[in-house]
């Protein structure tokens, strides 16, 4: 919700006024807002669309779940980190109980985050 303000004479809140030949004897004071200046403007010319990724550890709970569930077993499960939520997109998993490794595949169900996961 946006609030509406009434207009401001900026004149008021300026400060004092500098005179004009200051910035002719001193034109490199310009310089240090300038610089600021245009990385400001940099930074908002990025990218204005931000990348959703996975919550991997989410992900790495409901295994370690699922195999106490099905197989009554803890195993300490680790997915990689930063995936981007892409529907169709598949990635790997690793479950470790005692000195045996699992590999899961872990596909992307829709740009929402759900996922199915398999044991292979």
């Amino acid at each position: 919700m946006q609030q509406e303000h009434e207009p401001q004479d900026i004149t008021q809140t300026a400060g004092p006024r500098r005179h004009p030949s200051a910035l002719r004897r001193h034109p490199w004071a310009l310089v240090p807002a300038l610089v600021i200046g245009s990385g400001v403007l940099l930074a908002a010319c990025g990218s204005s669309e931000s990348i959703t990724t996975l919550n991997s550890g989410k992900i790495e709970r409901a295994i370690a779940q699922s195999s106490l569930a099905q197989r009554g077993q803890r195993a300490q499960v680790s997915c990689p980190s930063g995936i981007p939520q892409k529907e169709g997109l598949r990635f790997s998993c690793t479950a470790v109980v005692g000195s045996v490794s699992t590999r899961f595949v872990v596909a992307e169900q829709d740009e929402s985050g759900h996922v199915r996961y398999e044991a292979r």
